[in-house]
């Protein structure tokens, strides 16, 4: 499943103030005025601050008596609240609960509408405390039940809210191995949102719902991997036309500055040139919004200090023929016997490469195959990573980026589990933050395989994980094990 977010606590009083917002913003003409609602949450508050339990009972007769009080209903976010603050998971769900079951009997409303995502999401992050990953699949259910409903079908509101909650039911069906109805589910409703973006009434909104849902499917999740490429592909062009489409919107403009940037660093750096040619592109492109964007001058500031990087790399033309460079080990993740020395006189392929890199999990089923098949005759592979900040989730047997600072020592236990989901059994070394190891390897994009041979000179470099650069990588190993059984 997604990463869940690191303080319950924080981003529930966020949805609180959002939803307060959204729900004040649509309240009917007869509805009570705001210093009513203000009175009602300090009453709360007094209560909870004596007794949290007797709070919540007292809420619960006040909604009984006005069931269909959005005011009332709201204020399950506040009680819910002080039971995450009090590490009470369960309670704090069954107030998610109940909020989203109003929100879902009142979908009609715009504010619901977004307000039942916020509500899901809110039992979402609580469901790394919890382990109730039956309530957030329930949750999930209700909302798109909902969102779907007869009723709802000729607004363009609920694609926005409806898109995400259906990634993370996606999500759900990867994880148990129902990976076709998860495509065809994500399908249709790309299909609605590729629709309403071609209507007379498409607007800013409709085209920002096609590009969150395609983030949402991009990420580094382990449940993205089997489309992440493809709606990659489809996430560039889209946000291109967008920016096309409405040129003037902040928000659009800062989707694709963002996007732009994941291109850049994380998902098209086979052909390190046309990373280069786009970091120019992008900077041409976005250049004079920058003075009156934000966020979009923060991501160009990004680029211009990962083009000083890659600017400082070693040309992958100065390593070849040459003694390969000194490794640069802050630990090994799964072994404490191999060093750069004790693998001299074998064919050494050293893999640059991370856990989020989806091209790089690409090329694991070659490296087990290649191990496999050169490992008794002189042959070893050395991964080699860094610290990104990722910790392990043992309920969903995956790594997840944290928002929290993790230690080294727990990350590289991340690690360890991740290359034994993998069945990856080759040793991996971790560089000490600020190594320039990556910059001596030539390293402008991973996955990317430098082949080592016997007397430790640096033969082949290349980038990338398409089959023509495997078929070139598995030549050489081949020719290098020859090489070295023939001078023996």
């Amino acid at each position: 499943m997604r990463p869940l977010l690191h303080s319950a606590a924080k981003i529930t009083a966020i949805v609180f103030t959002l939803a307060f917002v959204f729900f004040s913003s649509s309240r009917a003409e007869d509805a009570p005025p705001v210093d009513t609602f203000r009175q009602q949450l300090n009453d709360l508050r007094e209560r909870m601050d004596q007794d949290l339990a007797d709070a919540a009972e007292y809420l619960e007769s006040q909604i009984a008596k006005d069931p269909n009080s959005e005011d009332l209903n709201i204020l399950r976010h506040t009680v819910a609240t002080r039971f995450i603050e009090q590490r009470k998971y369960k309670e704090a769900t069954a107030q998610f609960e109940k909020l989203l079951e109003f929100q879902c009997k009142h979908s009609e409303k715009p504010a619901n509408q977004f307000g039942i995502l916020m509500t899901v999401q809110s039992i979402q992050d609580l469901t790394r405390e919890s382990g109730d990953d039956a309530a957030l699949e329930t949750a999930i259910d209700r909302g798109i039940e909902a969102l779907s409903s007869a009723d709802l079908q000729a607004q363009q509101t609920p694609l926005l809210p409806l898109s995400q909650l259906v990634v993370l039911k996606a999500h759900f069906l990867v994880a148990d191995d129902h990976q076709d109805d998860a495509s065809a589910l994500v399908q249709s409703v790309l299909d609605k949102l590729v629709a309403a973006n071609a209507a007379e009434d498409a607007d800013e909104e409709t085209m920002l719902a096609l590009i969150r849902m395609l983030r949402s499917l991009t990420t580094a999740d382990r449940e993205n991997d089997a489309w992440r490429e493809k709606f990659i592909t489809l996430l560039d062009t889209t946000v291109t036309s967008a920016m096309d489409a409405y040129p003037a919107s902040a928000a659009i403009q800062s989707e694709y500055a963002e996007t732009q940037y994941l291109l850049i660093t994380q998902w098209r750096q086979d052909d390190p040139d046309a990373m280069t040619e786009r970091i120019k592109e992008v900077g041409d492109k976005l250049g004079s919004i920058a003075v009156r964007n934000a966020s979009v001058r923060a991501i160009l500031r990004r680029l211009d200090l990962h083009q000083e990087r890659i600017a400082a790399v070693k040309p992958v033309d100065s390593l070849i023929g040459k003694p390969a460079p000194q490794w640069d080990v802050d630990a090994w993740v799964d072994t404490s016997q191999t060093t750069q020395a004790s693998l001299k006189g074998k064919v050494v392929l050293l893999d640059f490469w991370a856990m989020w890199c989806g091209p790089c999990i690409a090329t694991f089923p070659h490296l087990r195959e290649w191990r496999k098949e050169f490992a008794d005759q002189g042959f070893e592979i050395v991964g080699v990573t860094q610290y990104y900040n990722f910790d392990w989730d043992a309920e969903k047997s995956q790594a997840s980026r944290s928002k929290d600072e993790v230690p080294p020592p727990t990350e590289r236990f991340a690690i360890a589990k991740f290359l034994e989901h993998h069945n990856l059994q080759h040793p991996v070394l971790v560089t000490p933050k600020e190594s320039e190891m990556s910059s001596e390897y030539g390293v402008r994009g991973i996955p990317h395989v430098v082949l080592i041979d016997r007397e430790g000179v640096v033969q082949l470099v290349e980038t990338g994980a398409g089959e023509a650069t495997a078929k070139e990588i598995h030549a050489k190993i081949k020719e290098l094990i020859e090489t070295g059984k023939k001078s023996e």
